[in-house]
């Protein structure tokens, strides 16, 4: 499904360089973020939209005079700020992420007044309250489809699941709402963005289905069999 924001990103500055470690663990915040705002987003168009959290305000001075950066042109979309580092570090890790969620959403309900983009403020309410709903969980169904094994109708889909540090794909075949099985197809860090868009279909072709990628990957389409023992679908 195309997003209305193709790309949301999270960079943190020490002032001096680029925090790498903390960019790959928030990027799942950032992908929740993307989606929840493209479900409501339709103003001018934003393809990449960039949050950057600095440390001190001394790089942002010396480029641009003052202690944040705000830009737009061309569906490019920038904001730098400068965040308290020694109270965010001391956060456990769901502090954190609540913290950044915050800080995330007052900075585009800000840029939305300075841009006069108003729908960007709408969504952002939006975006902000619906990931509190989901206590900022950003996992999500990449892709699902419905199909038929043994004569009966389940749902195949693969989920994108994530933990402090990594990146799930997980297969589940479902049936009546309920996960009957469940298979780890691909796993890799955080701020692997090809993770994203690296799965394009599920089909199915008798008592099997195939997961199907981009050309670049070796190892896909893979092919996952099913078989029926005891009345119940296993894999086989």
């Amino acid at each position: 499904m195309k997003l209305a924001i193709e790309r949301t990103l999270f960079g943190f500055n020490d002032g001096i360089d680029t925090i790498n470690v903390l960019n790959d663990k928030f990027t799942p915040l950032s992908i929740l973020l993307n989606r929840l705002l493209s479900e409501k987003y339709t103003g001018k168009k934003i393809k990449y939209l960039n949050l950057f959290f600095y440390e001190t305000s001394e790089k942002l001075q010396k480029a641009y005079g003052k202690d944040y950066f705000l830009h737009y042109y061309g569906g490019q979309f920038t904001y730098k700020k400068v965040i308290n580092y020694n109270y965010f570090l001391g956060l456990s890790f769901n502090g954190q992420k609540h913290f950044i969620w915050k800080e995330a959403y007052n900075m585009l309900q800000f840029a939305g007044d300075e841009l006069k983009n108003y729908n960007l403020k709408e969504s952002s309410e939006y975006a902000f309250n619906t990931g509190l709903q989901l206590n900022l969980n950003a996992d999500f169904r990449m892709l699902e489809t419905d199909i038929t094994l043994f004569e009966e109708k389940y749902k195949a889909s693969l989920w994108l699941n994530f933990t402090e540090e990594n990146m799930e794909a997980n297969f589940t075949l479902e049936k009546d709402n309920e996960i009957l099985l469940n298979k780890l197809v691909h796993s890799g860090s955080n701020g692997m963005e090809f993770f994203l868009v690296m799965f394009k279909k599920i089909e199915s072709k008798g008592n099997s289905i195939f997961i199907r990628a981009t050309k670049d990957l070796s190892y896909l389409p893979l092919q996952i069999n099913f078989a029926k023992k005891a009345g119940k679908v296993e894999f086989s």
